[in-house]
């Protein structure tokens, strides 16, 4: 991120989802000391169609109703957390690229999920996916239900990429603002060697150590520079996102989960199936997905 980005955005879209990540951004935007920019964008689908002229009254209806969605959504917003600066934008386009463009000066664009079905990756919405891929700043994605005033740690997913190092940065930033511990957690992929040899050999301990010492590392100046957070580390096994959203038994549940855009062997803008994408279909937990910085 280049210059001082002085505002959190949020996209709204009238769903209780929506309202959640508004409240969630509020909060946000309270505990770093910045403004809060609401977002709403409708497109009409049948635009352009061949032959086909748009009514007035469409359009204006969908402005009008815009213009109340936001104004409910300021005022629900701002009787929690009154001395939190917000303004507002309506815009008559394709959501997707207009929160792409307001993320450009974000310090965070927050977004809410959508749907529950059977393959949440897909029903979570074209919107979600669009901006956690494309998006030029952190990129928050908050479940419905989602407590406010969670006492858990954050969790960060590390694996020793570069983006992985900024996603550190966020959380260490993050734990230190709310008062919270850091869970940081490493995951290598087991299956591959179960091909080769058995669970539990001297292999499977050789892997562990080699993460252990990857976390280690890629952690250490941080906790020098924020000696005040408490860092637990842990090495799991298995799929990223589902080792990363097991139980968690013994302790709060996490209040956000912290993994950069993309780990080794990635490609950028490629995140359909990712471990970032399948934690954002699947998480009841917010998901925070960091980009690398770009200079």
């Amino acid at each position: 991120m280049t210059g001082v980005r002085q505002q959190i955005v949020v996209g709204l879209d009238g769903s209780p989802e929506a309202l959640t990540a508004a409240r969630w951004a509020a909060r946000e935007a309270q505990l770093r000391d910045l403004s809060l920019q609401i977002v709403h964008a409708f497109d009409i689908p049948v635009a352009g169609m061949l032959g086909y002229t748009i009514p007035t009254a469409l359009t204006d209806g969908l402005y009008e109703s815009g213009e109340q969605l936001i104004a409910d959504a300021v005022q629900d917003v701002q009787r929690e957390y009154p001395n939190v600066e917000i303004t507002s934008r309506l815009v008559r386009s394709d959501p997707r690229p207009v929160l792409v463009e307001a993320s450009e000066q974000a310090a965070l664009t927050v977004v809410g999920t959508r749907g529950g079905g059977r393959i949440p990756e897909v029903i979570l919405g074209s919107v979600a996916l669009h901006i956690t891929a494309h998006g030029r700043s952190p990129v928050a994605v908050i479940p419905v239900g989602t407590e406010l005033d969670s006492a858990g740690p954050v969790l960060l997913g590390v694996d020793g990429s570069r983006t992985s190092e900024a996603a550190v940065e966020f959380a260490f930033d993050e734990a230190d603002r709310r008062g919270a511990a850091i869970l940081a957690v490493v995951v290598w992929d087991d299956v591959e060697l179960r091909g080769l040899v058995a669970a539990g050999t001297l292999l499977d301990q050789v892997e562990d150590e080699k993460e252990h010492a990857v976390l280690a590392e890629q952690l250490a100046g941080w906790r020098e520079k924020y000696p005040d957070v408490a860092v637990t580390q842990e090495v799991r096994r298995g799929r990223a996102a589902e080792a990363l959203l097991r139980p968690y038994p013994g302790g709060p549940t996490p209040q956000m989960i912290v993994v950069g855009s993309r780990g080794r062997g990635g490609f950028a803008g490629l995140l359909l199936g990712s471990t970032s994408h399948a934690l954002v279909g699947h998480s009841r937990w917010p998901v925070v997905v960091v980009r690398r910085p770009h200079h």
